[in-house]
């Protein structure tokens, strides 16, 4: 049923709860699991240093976030692969996992208000939405 899963990684509490579904549906299915962490460029920059600056930090602490993920499922017994991409979160992870060819989606949900949603909009929404795939939507305390 599952022969790729992508789980979202963005250094979070909901991001290890993610993992941990992922994980563990891995192992059911046999399946590889595509830890991907999205830097996010900033929509207005006036300097391309300044975009270049963020994304460096950016992939500096999503790494470690991965190193963290790879060790947990490789301890698990699970393959996993890792990535940096740069883009908006939700249309970054959505076309990653098409083009690899991912079946599922894990990801984490930060449990935003009404308020917030309405704001800033759901990356978690945005996914379900627009994916080509199931998406899996870990939410817990």
């Amino acid at each position: 049923m599952f022969g790729r899963i992508l789980v979202a990684i963005d250094g979070s509490e909901h991001a290890r709860r993610a993992l941990t579904v992922a994980v563990d549906l891995a192992q059911k299915y046999g399946a590889t699991l595509c830890a991907v962490s999205v830097a996010h460029i900033p929509e207005f920059s006036d300097l391309r240093d300044e975009v270049n600056g963020t994304l460096e930090d950016a992939t500096k602490f999503f790494n470690r976030a991965l190193e963290e993920a790879k060790r947990f499922a490789q301890e698990e017994g699970v393959e996993i692969e890792t990535s940096v991409i740069p883009g908006h979160p939700a249309d970054a992870l959505v076309r990653f996992a098409e083009a690899r060819g991912c079946d599922l989606i894990v990801m984490g949900a930060r449990g935003l208000s009404t308020i917030q949603r309405y704001l800033m909009g759901s990356v978690s929404e945005a996914t379900v939405r627009h994916a080509h795939c199931p998406v899996l939507v870990v939410k817990g305390k």
